[in-house]
């Protein structure tokens, strides 16, 4: 890293944390821990930008999502040492936190809409009104609650760029529950019992969460959110049981497992659900989607299905071009993975029908969903000393320009996130949920040179952060499934059929 991002800086809230729970270090004494907080909050007002923002992806970014994560862990760090910090160094503090504050309330997210950066700003600004003494903050802050509000489905998900995520909903319920602590208010709490609903479906019983079936592919539980509103939401109670067995046990993504960017938000929820005041033997709530004896849940809008008897727990990624996992109940392992095709033409491009489309046509039944998938090109740009050297180029001179660097974050969102560069083949997948296994028939069609097409492999098709952890799940590797790509030039058309035995 050739600049300092400054989401980085979050991690002073872990120290902050261990000073209001003394019993907890011993290693540390106070003191080095509260130098250590007043050195990363000096060093964060140091790389502010003068408008109040941070960057995160890049030199002068003046990233909304980066500013919005900041202001909630620096203020708390912040009223930890607050009484150690004097004079000016104090002032300076105090500045740098109103200005990013000023900064949330003339700028917004403009290359798509993600409702965790919009519900971390909402819970910041709503926590810098009652520390400034603003109404202004507050107002702005109910702003952007209602556009996440607004844009909920009626089957409970918010919008990451172009779908549901179970994964990142989970970090925006941390935020909306912040929110919730203070404004009680009626229509949140509605749409908050809606998305706790939403997510219980996608704990699997192996202990993992999410995957390549959500608009972002990310499979972290964040379990801060669900912990604040479990006493309140029967849902939300059962949820964090069933995952906070998982983590303790390793069996999901953990701080054991997660790459430096993303480790404060991860634990800035567990301090959340450690200091929940709930019973944890309390055994009040209902069984989660995953446990219990047969479901079929259909999330249309969102592109989603699952289908369970007592021998598997099944989702169906429709809208991500027919990803499919199941999991055995015996033996809560996951026994199918298949996150679509992928494959690479005589050119050399990539292919793949994991691509996000909630508009995929599909036929949802009983025992059988039937996806229609077209490929895609799929982009796997990687920097080249030139192009890395002309980026950071228009980085440090053209991009000073506002316009000019939004229209280019656009843009690079659009190449590594949303590209929908159609490739001239289609699949018609059948999936048949039998009593005792699951079938599949794959239909594959059109004109195209392949050196390779293949399958039945997790893989994930765009350029995201927080996907692609390994999960200490205990599931078995399995080779992927081969197509006889040379049928394509001769007869243009491929028939395949797997079976999925679930203890297999």
């Amino acid at each position: 890293m050739d600049f300092p991002e400054a989401t980085l800086q979050r991690n002073v809230y872990g120290f902050a944390w261990i000073i209001r729970h003394p019993e907890l270090s011993t290693e540390f004494s106070s003191d080095i821990l509260k130098n250590a907080i007043m050195a990363g909050l000096n060093f964060t007002a140091r790389i502010q930008r003068s408008d109040g923002s941070f960057d995160q992806a890049f030199p002068n970014e003046h990233s909304f999502g980066a500013t919005a994560f900041l202001i909630l862990p620096l203020l708390e760090s912040f009223q930890a040492v607050s009484e150690e910090i004097g004079g000016e160094s104090q002032n300076k503090i105090i500045r740098c936190l109103e200005k990013a504050a000023n900064f949330l309330c003339k700028n917004s997210e403009i290359h798509a809409h993600i409702a965790n950066h919009l519900a971390g700003a909402a819970a910041a600004l709503l926590a810098c009104a009652n520390f400034f003494n603003k109404t202004v903050y507050e107002k702005r802050a109910l702003d952007l609650l209602e556009s996440i509000l607004s844009n909920q489905s009626a089957e409970g998900w918010f919008l990451e760029y172009d779908g549901a995520d179970p994964g990142y909903q989970t970090l925006c319920l941390y935020y909306l529950a912040k929110i919730y602590c203070v404004k009680r208010d009626k229509k949140l709490h509605d749409a908050l019992q809606r998305a706790i609903e939403f997510v219980s479906y996608f704990a699997h019983p192996d202990g993992t969460f999410g995957g390549e079936y959500g608009s972002r592919r990310t499979t972290v539980f964040y379990p801060g959110g669900i912990a604040l509103l479990s006493e309140e939401f029967p849902a939300a109670r059962a949820t964090l049981h069933h995952m906070l067995d998982a983590i303790s046990e390793g069996r999901t993504v953990t701080l054991d497992d997660i790459d430096m960017g993303n480790m404060s938000p991860l634990l800035e929820n567990y301090c959340a659900a450690l200091d929940f005041s709930g019973s944890s033997s309390d055994d009040d709530y209902p069984s989660m989607p995953c446990q219990r004896e047969a479901v079929r849940q259909d999330f249309p809008q969102a592109g989603l299905a699952i289908r369970s008897n007592t021998r598997y727990y099944a989702i169906a990624g429709i809208s991500n071009g027919g990803t499919l996992k199941v999991f055995d109940k015996n033996s809560r392992n996951n026994s199918y993975d298949d996150t679509g095709y992928v494959g690479r033409t005589n050119r050399g491009d990539y292919i793949t029908t994991q691509v996000t489309d909630l508009k995929k046509q599909h036929i949802l039944a009983e025992d059988k969903i039937v996806i229609q998938a077209p490929f895609y090109k799929m982009s796997r740009a990687t920097p080249t000393p030139f192009s890395f050297f002309i980026f950071r180029l228009f980085n440090l001179t053209f991009m000073h320009n506002q316009k000019l660097r939004n229209s280019i974050k656009k843009i690079l969102a659009g190449l590594l996130i949303r590209s929908k560069r159609a490739a001239p083949l289609h699949l018609e997948r059948t999936v048949m949920f039998n009593k005792e296994n699951i079938t599949i028939n794959d239909r594959l069609r059109g004109k195209l040179s392949l050196l390779w097409l293949e399958c039945g492999q997790p893989f994930v098709s765009v350029h995201m952060a927080s996907a692609r952890y390994f999960e200490g799940s205990g599931s078995v590797w399995r080779k992927a499934r081969q197509t006889p790509v040379q049928s394509f030039q001769t007869d243009g058309e491929i028939h395949q059929q797997v079976t999925i035995w679930p203890d297999s």
